[in-house]
């Protein structure tokens, strides 16, 4: 395609009167003033659309989408308040809508867990920061007292039980934080990722009801043999397949992902579970075996 470059040598150019012989007429196959020399997303051999005409195209692709999208959403609602006025009946899985729920009541669980490990943290650390305080203030009266070697005695005991109970209180806090993080990843990650995909799941179970409750409608117009559907209704039967396919690949893959989900909590939980209560364990040991090698 030729470059629309104009000829400044000529002197038709300056000139109201050869008006007509520097603008190009209007036509199909001839590019208007409005030439993009911009647009690079064209074939070499693809007309140039003028910068109307993008807008108009845009503007229509615009509105389509609009349309498509008022469409959906109003069978979606349709759908939905059919469904809680007992006006249609849904597609069910019992097992897997049994699953799901089980899913659900575990996370909240899990939620609540995640939730008081991490106020055990919170409140532990505390008391780690109180004893080391309370050891200090005991080192500080036992240097101040020296009237009475039995008070002295006694602070320089506590002082350094406090200390202690702070320094093995450390490893335990440590591992009381390994444990809220496995199951901060458990809950907020993989939890979440599979619930994500449950209400995907049910979404597209709605949209697939909306869409066979049309296509039922077409089916019941033309039950008889050898009737050829209309435009409209052959677009509804697209449609049907097209959500029936989408809801059917997502519930295979939710079933999976519940099945992968169990396999790995259960993997993990048991894991963390004989971690946190050794740490616990030790921690109580090891204070009781120095306490008693003290005496």
């Amino acid at each position: 395609m030729s470059s629309p470059i104009v000829n400044m040598s000529s002197s038709s150019t300056f000139f109201p009167n050869t008006q007509s012989s520097i603008v190009p007429n209007e036509s199909p196959s001839t590019p208007s003033s409005y030439i993009s020399l911009l647009d690079t997303s064209q074939s070499p051999d693809a007309p140039v659309l003028s910068l109307p005409q993008r807008s108009t195209l845009g503007w229509i692709h615009t509105f389509d989408t609009i349309r498509q999208w008022s469409t959906r959403t109003i069978k979606f609602t349709r759908q939905v308040l059919q469904e809680r006025t007992g006006q249609c009946i849904r597609t069910q899985d019992t097992e897997l809508e049994k699953n799901i729920e089980v899913f659900r009541e575990t996370k909240r669980h899990y939620e609540q867990l995640l939730k008081e490990a991490r106020q055990m943290s919170i409140h532990f650390a505390g008391i780690l920061q109180t004893q080391r305080s309370l050891s200090q203030s005991f080192t500080e009266l036992q240097r101040m007292t020296t009237t009475s070697i039995e008070l002295t005695n006694q602070f320089a005991r506590n002082g350094h039980c406090q200390k202690t109970l702070a320094s093995n209180g450390d490893a335990l806090l440590n591992s009381i934080n390994i444990f809220v993080e496995a199951l901060q990843t458990l809950v907020t990650k993989t939890m979440e990722d599979t619930l994500m995909t449950v209400k995907a799941y049910e979404k597209s179970r709605i949209e697939y009801d909306a869409y066979r409750y049309d296509y039922e409608l077409v089916l019941s117009r033309n039950h008889t043999g050898g009737v050829t559907l209309s435009n409209s209704e052959e677009h509804i039967e697209r449609q049907y397949y097209h959500f029936k396919d989408r809801y059917e690949k997502l519930k295979a893959n939710l079933i999976v992902k519940i099945k992968l989900l169990d396999d790995n909590r259960i993997k993990v939980m048991q894991q963390q579970l004989i971690l946190f209560h050794n740490a616990i364990a030790n921690y109580f040991l090891s204070i009781q075996k120095q306490f008693n090698y003290e005496k």
